[in-house]
């Protein structure tokens, strides 16, 4: 029998909305026990001091891209666990558009494997909609949830078929199985950073907000009519809360996450055409940062996701029209997160939550809590620790993140994935 105890830290556990010195007990990969009657280690256990330092619940990941299979040189699962661990993410799921896409049993349990092979955290992948994510045929979902699939989702490319959204969707609420949709219709989809007078002084296209409505009417009205339980992916406009608010209230089963640069950013910072800053969905204007700031206080906002695409530097080092969207997000999310309590808005139990609890309650792991019987997945951080983002010492194979150079507050000095601990900084 293996045991942790970790002692002398501060215990932050939102799923219970604990706050409180203390120390844990893990043994063989899940949690004995939690609170501040901790005080002290049995003979022989691995003890660790926390000296203060806050001990948490492992991050909860729910949109990862990587390149494997198909494209390992921007990105493999295990250089991506690299990166998640020492950004305190425990678990993680990764999104079907690879090469070839996760879109049917044996990609799934290639993914698996690989990662019980390779990885220091849990990965679980997405399944593909539509086989190839071409937006026609429905790919294999009960074979594929039986086989793993955590949810399924047509990535970035959004399914402009109404009719194949509403069979996929009927077929999975038969399945109680999760849909992820990224609401954007793609007639107004081809710019490149958000629609408004900035974009028109830089001679840049815009991705207006409407675009995000539209999808996500349609979306919502047929989660309404099927019963899916539907989670809207990347949410990034403080109107889109708002219909998804009307449509809860209609008894829609609707799950919202967000990026985590999208509470961080605003379209001012895309600065003097700085391609790390090229994402979809892009930063929005302040108004709409704020509204999402709010939906995490009030709870719409269910998770936050890092919505890690990392790119090649050639694909990012060349003018701004040309390069491509996505930016690492897997090392910065915690710090995106701790702006947002060193700022005020958010208490620090609120801004963990939805990293942690939040997520795995989306779509139903044990983890994300600090509870006797769940998982002994940990970190420990110090949320008022200064650091410097420098893309060279980034852990992802590719570095283009839209925090290089910032200043941020808020770094994990260890991790434990199954009680095991798999960083230390």
């Amino acid at each position: 029998m293996t045991q942790t105890v970790i002692l002398n830290a501060r215990i932050l556990d939102p799923a219970t909305s604990t706050d409180q010195t203390g120390g844990l007990i893990a043994s063989d990969g899940v949690i004995v026990e939690c609170g501040s009657h901790v005080q002290s280690a049995p003979d022989g256990a691995d003890t660790v001091d926390a000296n203060g330092l806050c001990l948490a619940p492992g991050l909860v990941d729910l949109r990862v891209k990587t390149g494997e299979p198909g494209e390992e040189h921007r990105e493999t699962l295990a250089s991506a666990s690299r990166a998640a661990v020492a950004g305190g993410v425990t678990s993680m799921v990764v999104m079907p558009d690879t090469n070839p896409v996760i879109d049917d049993v044996a990609v799934v349990e290639f993914i698996t494997r690989r990662a019980s092979e390779t990885a220091l955290n849990r990965i679980y992948p997405a399944g593909a909609l539509t086989n190839g994510l071409e937006g026609e045929a429905m790919a294999e979902i009960g074979l594929m949830q039986e086989a793993g699939a955590v949810f399924f989702t047509n990535g970035d490319e959004a399914l402009a078929d109404a009719s194949a959204m509403r069979r996929a969707m009927t077929y999975a609420a038969s399945r109680n199985a999760i849909v992820a949709s990224r609401p954007a219709e793609r007639s107004l989809s081809g710019g490149m950073m958000n629609s408004g007078a900035l974009a028109a002084r830089m001679g840049l296209s815009g991705l207006p907000a409407d675009a995000e409505w539209i999808a996500l009417a349609r979306d919502l009205m047929l989660a309404e009519t099927t019963g899916c339980a539907l989670m809207i992916d990347l949410v990034s406009t403080g109107r889109s809360l708002e219909m998804v608010s009307q449509a809860r209230q209609r008894g829609a089963r609707i799950g919202v996450t967000a990026a985590a640069y999208s509470f961080f950013f605003n379209e001012l910072d895309v600065g003097d055409y700085l391609t790390y800053c090229k994402v979809q969905p892009p930063f929005r204007c302040e108004d709409d940062r704020q509204a999402l700031v709010a939906g995490l206080k009030s709870g719409e906002i269910d998770a936050v996701v890092s919505a890690h695409d990392p790119q090649p530097p050639e694909a990012k080092r060349v003018p701004y029209a040309e390069a491509a969207f996505g930016a690492a997000g897997l090392e910065t999310s915690l710090a995106a997160m701790l702006a947002l309590f060193h700022d005020g808005p958010l208490s620090l139990l609120e801004a963990l939550k939805p990293l942690t609890s939040g997520p795995a309650d989306l779509i139903g792991l044990p983890q994300g809590r600090l509870a006797a019987g769940a998982p002994a997945d940990l970190i420990l951080f110090d949320p008022g620790a200064p650091w410097l983002c420098q893309r060279e010492e980034l852990r992802s194979r590719s570095t283009n993140s839209p925090f290089d150079g910032r200043r941020l507050q808020g770094i994990v000095t260890q991790t434990w994935v199954g009680g095991k601990c798999v960083f230390t900084r």
